[in-house]
């Protein structure tokens, strides 16, 4: 049989072939085995105690340091030389040991020359002092001693325009004066700051003072504080003993026993005391006197607001040396008493507006039985119209002050204003005290290479006694009047250059107004002067 042809097709595949399984069926049932025999193991542990030995050894670790500023480099001395108006000269030298923990040593030497003033004789003087001291510090005390001599001489120059009474008609001798002074004092005091133990300074002070006639004044003090922090309070107690004489014309002492606790708060600070004290003289017997000492104060804004109100009062020191202090032109005849000040009566407010701007306003008033007083020889004897002599009366003072201070790394500023009313019981005036008193001090630091200084003082008029004879009296007679002396206004300005960092040179130029006025009467002051100089540490 004849083969057939098979008819042709024609397949057009269109995409990949892709198989496909069927699912299968699948048993869902799990098996399930039961084994009947069931084993209980029990498991035993046993510990081995076996000691490994182990050593360690800490490396020490080194403490933090804190990277300070390297110390500023010393110098052992500073001398600092000049001359003034008519090349008179003055000197000024310091001499220290360099830092060291076991004790510090130095000296200042001190010279100055000055001319007359404006051809009047006698104004010249010339005064200088040296100062010598040691410290020896310990772990627990530092034990300072210091010497100190210093002389003035001088002439008195201020006269009376009385008739009959010309300077020229006294001899040289009988206006000269000359002051010389020796003090010695020693002080212990601790240094450890302990709580538990009880902190101490005691000082011993002798010193000598003598004039142009050889009349002496012997002084000696010795004072102790004791002081200990229990919790927030502190405990002190001050106990002094002091002793004057003036060779043969007054001798005195006081003793002063004053304890105190003051108690410290977060915000508030409360002193609570009583001064006792002796006071007795050749003249009279001793007297003793009683004085509260309290002062309370509160920051009402930490740093920034700070009220504060108190009261004390004190037998006051006056001696010979004091008063020379004062006014040179003392008589060497003079009578020396202590001042009881009643009581002191403050208060205030103080604070800063920023960390340069500071304050401190405050409101006393102030009773004294024996205030010191200096006037002129009254009536008599007409060769003492150029000394002045201590006169004593009951004080009252009402006082209102000011202070306000601005410190910059460049600019230093210092000012302060005090007004005073005057009561006195006997006296007319409260002579040669003035009402108002006010300074400003200034300084500007450029680039530490020039300073530059303005200082200006002002004090407002001043009374003194006068005497005038009366017409046609015979004998003659004198009578007294008030005189015033014209306010002061002192202008100062000053300049130094650093050429280097231990050498530099400045100058001065003092009482710029040119004003001779008369801080005390009849003796007027040098106007307008020059001082200039070099200074160097070496």
């Amino acid at each position: 049989m004849a083969q057939r042809e098979l008819p042709s097709d024609t397949f057009r595949v269109v995409k990949d072939y892709q198989p496909v399984l069927i699912d299968a069926d699948k048993i869902k049932q799990r098996a399930e085995i039961d084994d009947t025999l069931k084993l209980n193991t029990k498991l035993e542990y046993k510990l081995i105690d076996r000691r490994y030995p182990v050593s360690f050894q800490p490396e020490p670790i080194e403490a933090a340091r804190i990277k300070g500023e390297p110390l500023v480099k010393l110098y052992n001395g500073y001398a600092r030389v000049g001359v003034g108006n008519a090349l008179t000269p003055f000197a000024e030298l310091y001499y220290n040991s360099l830092r060291s923990r076991k004790y510090a040593a130095g000296g200042h030497i001190k010279f100055l020359n000055q001319n007359e003033i404006n051809d009047l004789k006698g104004s010249n003087f010339s005064q200088g002092s040296a100062q010598f001291y040691g410290k020896r510090f310990w772990k627990r005390n530092t034990l300072s001693t210091e010497l100190n001599y210093g002389f003035r001489n001088f002439s008195y120059y201020g006269f009376y325009e009385l008739p009959g009474i010309v300077g020229d008609e006294l001899g040289e001798s009988d206006l000269e004066q000359s002051y010389q002074r020796f003090q010695l004092s020693t002080e212990l005091a601790s240094t450890k700051q302990d709580s538990f133990n009880i902190r101490h300074r005691v000082q011993l002070d002798y010193s000598l003072i003598s004039n142009e006639s050889s009349m002496q004044e012997n002084y000696f003090r010795a004072k102790a504080n004791f002081s200990q922090f229990k919790n927030a309070e502190l405990y002190q107690l001050d106990v002094s003993a002091d002793y004057n004489k003036y060779d043969t014309l007054s001798e005195n002492g006081i003793f002063a026993l004053k304890p105190s606790i003051t108690s410290f708060g977060n915000r508030f600070r409360i002193q609570a005391g009583l001064g006792v004290y002796m006071n007795a003289s050749d003249e009279e017997n001793a007297s003793f006197h009683f004085y509260p000492l309290a002062e309370v104060s509160y920051d009402v804004l930490e740093d920034v607001l700070t009220p504060y109100a108190g009261v004390k009062g004190e037998i006051q020191r006056n001696n010979y040396f004091g008063f020379t202090q004062q006014n040179p032109f003392l008589a060497e005849q003079q009578f020396i008493a202590n001042s009881n000040q009643l009581y002191n009566l403050f208060l205030g407010l103080r604070g800063a507006f920023t960390k340069e701007i500071s304050y401190n306003l405050y409101a006393s008033r102030i009773e004294t039985e024996d205030a010191p007083f200096f006037l002129k020889a009254p009536a008599g004897d007409l060769l003492l119209a150029h000394q002045f002599f201590i006169a004593y009366d009951e004080l009252t003072e009402n006082k209102l002050r000011a202070e306000v201070s601005y410190h910059s790394e460049k600019v230093k500023v210092f000012l302060n204003a005090e007004y005073t009313d005057f009561e006195t019981k006997d006296l007319e005036r409260a002579w040669h005290r003035p009402e108002l008193t006010a300074s400003l001090n200034t300084q500007y630091n450029l680039y530490d290479k020039l300073i530059l200084g303005l200082d200006i003082i002002y004090w407002s008029e001043q009374y003194a006694p006068k005497y005038d004879q009366v017409p046609n009296s015979n004998p003659v007679q004198l009578e007294q009047s008030v005189e015033t002396l014209d306010a002061i206004f002192d202008l100062n300005l000053s300049f130094e250059y650093r050429y280097t960092k231990r050498l530099s040179a400045f100058i001065k130029f003092n009482n710029i107004t040119g004003l001779n006025y008369e801080k005390y009467q009849d003796y007027p002051v040098q106007g307008f002067n020059v001082w200039g100089g070099l200074t160097y540490s070496f």
